[in-house]
């Protein structure tokens, strides 16, 4: 057993015996790690408001790689976002990046660079407008995929390899696009140069200056739908987040 401390952002809690909770965390050195907070909800716990959803802490750990639950012995808050927690529509989006996160990071193994783009979304969900809310999150989801290694082919044919400038077939499980010539095939549905475009600019741009787009013109249905195909198509028990049917739940009622 090794005691450890590392950068984390808290995923998700729920409730172990009269006062424990069980913690998912997303961490900077080894990855997602389910730990067992004890005493976390009893009248003195030591641990206050650290393991909220969305907050980036410091965590101290008794690690021991042959157990699946590790001990969680203290954290402290790094920095967390109140105004993300204020909003419905903010803490629906931001549940999906946590989500996310919790279904995708398999193992015990590092990456900095996806715990700081979810950081970085998580910032950028707490200031942006509203309505650019929607596009953050497949922003992130772009380039979540792209650290996670298995991006979708946006600018080539999957099959001759040319260059797509008009769009093009869709196939999630094949991972991307195909030119007229090279045909779908069972499962492909079209995509327009439009959303090809916008999935290109949102795989490129920093998470941050998402916000500052013209929501307007953001063709929603058709990126939501290519998004969340390859993602059933290509990740483990993927059926789709829970969270996203919330926000959807959400925006209908306020219809």
């Amino acid at each position: 057993m090794a005691i450890v401390q590392t950068e984390a952002l808290i995923l998700r809690s729920y409730r172990l015996g009269e006062t424990s909770l069980i913690v998912s965390l997303f961490t900077r050195e080894f990855g997602l790690l389910k730990c067992v907070a004890k005493g976390a909800r009893g009248p003195k716990s030591r641990f206050g408001a650290s393991l909220e959803p969305g907050v980036r802490v410091s965590a101290v750990v008794y690690r021991k790689l042959s157990r699946d639950l590790q001990l969680l012995s203290k954290t402290d808050i790094l920095e967390a976002l109140s105004k993300l927690w204020e909003d419905p529509d903010r803490f629906a989006a931001a549940t999906q990046v946590l989500e996310f996160l919790e279904r995708a990071a398999y193992g015990e193994s590092g990456d900095p660079e996806l715990l700081d783009l979810a950081w970085e979304t998580l910032r950028a969900m707490s200031v942006a407008p509203a309505a650019c809310l929607e596009l953050i999150i497949r922003g992130f989801e772009i380039q979540a995929c792209e650290r996670l290694g298995f991006a979708p082919e946006l600018t080539h044919c999957l099959e001759c390899r040319k260059p797509l400038d008009q769009g093009g077939l869709f196939h999630p499980v094949r991972g991307g696009l195909l030119c007229e010539s090279c045909g779908g095939g069972n499962g492909s549905f079209r995509l327009s140069e439009r959303a090809r475009r916008t999935m290109v600019a949102l795989s490129k741009q920093p998470v941050q200056a998402l916000g500052g787009w013209a929501a307007e013109r953001y063709p929603e249905v058709e990126v939501a739908k290519a998004v969340e195909r390859f993602l059933m198509a290509h990740l483990e028990r993927f059926q789709g987040l829970r969270a996203s049917r919330v926000a959807e739940s959400m925006a209908q009622y306020r219809g």
